[in-house]
C-alpha cells in the first residue's frame, strides 16, 4: 500500500472521528481503498442510529451494480435509508470527478485524481464553497434505483 493512500485513509478517520450530524461525500466511485472499509462503515451505522437530525448523504457518478461490488456504503445506505440517502450524477460543470467528503459542515478533504493529490479543508470559508458546491451537486443528482434494489 502506497504512503499516500494510507496518510489518506489516516485523513479519513480523522475527519469522521468527531462527527455528530452530518456527512456529505461525493466521489466518481466512492473510492473502495478508503470508504469501503469497516471503520468507517462501522462510524456512518453509528451516526445514522444516533436520531433523526443526523443524515449521510453519497452522491456517485455510475450506478451501475458491477462497479461497485459490495461496497459496505451502499449497502449501508439501504438498510438505513432514512438516514443514508444515495444519488447519483453523471456530469456536471461544476464537479471534476474529484472526490470530496465534508463532515459536519465544518470541515473535510478532497482528493483530486488527476493531480494525484489530496488536501484537508482549513478555512471556515473554504469549507462553505466545497457545501454549497456540494448542495448544487445534490439537487442536480438523482436516486438509484438500480443500486438500491441489488443491494
Amino acid at each position: 500500500m502506497s504512503v499516500r493512500l494510507q496518510a489518506l485513509k489516516v485523513c479519513v478517520l480523522e475527519q469522521l472521528a468527531g462527527v455528530s450530524r452530518h456527512v456529505d461525500i461525493v466521489s466518481p466511485n466512492l473510492e473502495p481503498a478508503l470508504f469501503d472499509r469497516d471503520e468507517v462503515a462501522s462510524t456512518f451505522a453509528s451516526l445514522a442510529r444516533r436520531g433523526p437530525q443526523t443524515r449521510i448523504r453519497l452522491l456517485i457518478g455510475d450506478d451501475q451494480p458491477g462497479a461497485y461490488g459490495c461496497h459496505r456504503l451502499i449497502a449501508l445506505s439501504r438498510r438505513l435509508s432514512t438516514a443514508c440517502t444515495l444519488r447519483v450524477l453523471r456530469e456536471h460543470p461544476e464537479w471534476n470527478r474529484e472526490t470530496l467528503m465534508l463532515v459536519d459542515r465544518t470541515r473535510g478533504v478532497v482528493v483530486t485524481p488527476s493531480e494525484k493529490k489530496s488536501r484537508i479543508l482549513e478555512t471556515r470559508a473554504e469549507t462553505q464553497r466545497w457545501a454549497d458546491t456540494f448542495e448544487r451537486l445534490w439537487h442536480a443528482g438523482s436516486e438509484s434505483l438500480e443500486l438500491r434494489q441489488f443491494y
